[in-house]
């Protein structure tokens, strides 16, 4: 997607794919936002993870595609990641760090019902670059998902629900609940602190605010 980690800091985006696919025109789908109260639910009833298989490894590099990470062996939960999921295209957390594997095998989700649907036409494009999608180096990987996600594929509507996921895991920290941004990596990609039941005593202009009004309520 483009330049999300960049975008995220405010600096310049870099197009993931030369302009084909790009951050905003996937959350402009609506896929994101239908989301994300079922993954507000998700967080109070986490599920825990085996080893991943090979399709769950694939899952995982989909989700680095799409936000790429550094390389990693553990997510931010603890939860194993598959050896040849992250091909290590950026030096910051991504979105298998996030917890997204989790996040597609959370029964609130139900991406389950659509994996297989998901994973034959994820394939199937793979094979025309000659490999599984997870043995696939990072361009080529880009390249499968820009077809897939392209407004042309009939199949498009369950493409943009598995690019959903590691976006909800990743932005909106959707596998924690109450997260700090010691425990998330979006929050640490991002900037942001994270919850603080008392505040920030950091993040102020170190002076009480004015409790003042005026005549009417409004603003000066």
């Amino acid at each position: 997607m483009a330049g999300i980690k960049e975008t995220l800091r405010g600096g310049p985006a870099r197009p993931l794919a030369h302009g084909q696919l790009s951050r905003r025109q996937l959350l402009q789908s609506g896929a994101l936002l239908s989301l994300l109260p079922l993954a507000e639910r998700a967080l109070a009833a986490p599920i825990a993870l085996g080893a991943p298989s090979l399709t769950d490894g694939t899952l995982q590099a989909f989700a680095d595609t799409l936000i790429p990470g550094r390389k990693a062996t553990r997510t931010d939960l603890g939860n194993e990641i598959h050896p040849k999921a992250i091909a290590g295209a950026h030096p910051e957390p991504g979105a298998v760090q996030a917890d997204s594997l989790l996040l597609y095998h959370h029964p609130l989700i139900g991406f389950d019902l659509v994996e297989a649907a998901f994973l034959a036409d994820l394939e199937a494009r793979s094979l025309l670059r000659l490999g599984q999608f997870i043995d696939l180096p990072f361009d080529k990987r880009v390249a499968v998902c820009v077809e897939g996600l392209a407004a042309s594929n009939p199949t498009n509507e369950v493409w943009q629900l598995a690019a959903a996921v590691p976006f909800a895991a990743f932005l909106c920290t959707a596998t924690q609940q109450n997260a700090t941004i010691d425990k998330s990596s979006g929050l640490q990609v991002m900037g942001f602190p994270g919850i603080a039941p008392h505040g920030y005593a950091d993040y102020s202009y170190r002076r009480a605010l004015s409790s003042e009004r005026t005549s009417t309520g409004s603003l000066p």
